[in-house]
């Protein structure tokens, strides 16, 4: 069973399909808060950070780990706030607190693979920011802006950096419509075909470690947008990005276009009609790939016709072994790259 602590974050929590034997909700002073745990055995702790009392400072996070084994909390951070600042998180890692997000999907992630200090040892070397290199919101300009449109909500700070990290990248999201269509080996035979032909680019999986089988530096895994922000702030405006999505729907913002994967078999068609029947309505003017697929070129518009759906390209089982595969190639050139 497992106990969740709720304030800022409640939207998340209320999706969550877990045992729970208690939930506490509201914003409490350290102490007052664990007191309400006291002899009461629990397996995970998922604990919105903001329902702590200047959880910001790291004496609160000190005294945190020395009463709670941090092996067993899920910290679950605010969307916006400094607290999400690469400092905040070595603070969170350097008292053993491996395990953070600030999604649902990353609640659910961790629950069932929890973070080693492996996962997240590159937080260990971040400096603390000089006092002059923190920015600040200017509330005139803020002010301003609200009486100019007060329909729509300002965004935050990390939303503009990364509408501005992403500004006229060409960032492709691979989504798996059929489960196990091969977007992860798709994703590194991609990026490997692109750099083979003189340009630059890197592969990124959401939610997952599977890229540490193809051991490639050019490879990365991702938990948050927090890491994306990272990443794509470190290369060039030129580097194409090819994105894993897997369960990460809000990495969908960052995509230029998404290619979504279809192993059409019957038995996984057959899976997915029963998961969702209007799928190929819903996808209908999205790019879909057959991949891993046994279906002759011919056969592809009598699938178009049962589907009523578009298929975008039609891509037989490869070897990826292989550095230059032919239908990667054609892949590429038709993605424009």
């Amino acid at each position: 069973m497992n106990v969740i602590v709720v304030n800022d974050n409640k939207d998340l929590f209320e999706k969550l399909d877990i045992d729970i034997i208690k939930r506490i909700d509201g914003c409490y002073e350290l102490n007052e808060l664990l007191n309400q745990f006291v002899n009461l055995y629990y397996n995970k702790m998922i604990l919105d950070i903001t329902a702590i009392e200047n959880y910001q400072d790291e004496s609160v996070l000190i005294e945190l780990a020395s009463k709670i084994n941090p092996e067993r909390v899920i910290v679950v951070l605010p969307s916006s706030s400094s607290s999400l600042s690469d400092y905040y998180l070595h603070l969170l890692v350097k008292n053993g607190f491996y395990n953070f997000t600030r999604n649902f999907e990353g609640i659910k992630y961790l629950i069932e693979r929890p973070n080693s200090l492996e996962n997240v040892k590159k937080y260990l070397n971040i400096e603390e920011p000089k006092k002059e290199e923190i920015e600040t919101i200017d509330p005139i300009k803020m002010a301003q802006a609200s009486m100019i449109n007060n329909i729509e909500e300002i965004p935050s700070i990390e939303e503009e950096q990364t509408t501005s990290n992403i500004s006229g990248r060409k960032i492709i999201g691979i989504m798996n419509l059929t489960d196990h269509a091969g977007a992860t080996s798709l994703t590194n035979m991609i990026v490997r075909q692109i750099i083979s032909q003189g340009q630059k680019a890197i592969g990124i999986e959401m939610m997952r470690q599977d890229f540490i089988t193809f051991r490639n530096e050019y490879l990365y895994s991702c938990m948050n947008s927090m890491d994306i922000d990272r990443i794509i702030k470190n290369i060039s405006n030129d580097t194409i990005v090819i994105m894993d999505l897997n369960d990460f729907s809000e990495g969908k913002k960052y995509c230029s276009e998404i290619l979504y994967l279809i192993e059409p078999s019957l038995l996984r068609l057959g899976r997915l009609m029963k998961k969702n029947r209007n799928v190929f309505l819903e996808h209908k003017n999205d790019k879909i790939i057959l991949n891993m697929s046994f279906v002759s070129n011919s056969e592809v518009k009598d699938f178009e016709g049962e589907t009523k759906s578009k298929v975008f390209m039609n891509i037989p089982p490869l070897n990826d072994r292989n550095r230059n595969l032919e239908p990667i190639n054609d892949l590429i050139s038709r993605l424009g790259i």
